[in-house]
């Protein structure tokens, strides 16, 4: 498994909200496909696949917030 991690969103920034998932857990990925999205105070950022593979697990749904670079889900 390999994990997907929270991208740093600010320097000061320590916590971000996945606002969506463009992809549900069963669903195939390829590395550099868009997962979700994250918004910060100031901007939104897209998540990337880390690795091609299979969606195994969303570990913070959507709308909820998620800690910088920590894991929100898990590609195997």
């Amino acid at each position: 498994m390999t994990p997907i991690i929270m991208p740093q969103i600010g320097q000061d920034v320590e916590t971000g909200v996945i606002t969506r998932w463009t992809k549900a857990v069963g669903d195939a990925v390829k590395k550099g496909e868009v997962l979700a999205t994250v918004e910060g105070d100031k901007a939104a950022f897209d998540i990337e696949s880390p690795a091609d593979g299979v969606l195994l697990q969303i570990a913070v749904d959507a709308g909820k917030e998620g800690r910088v670079l920590d894991a929100v889900g898990f590609v195997g």
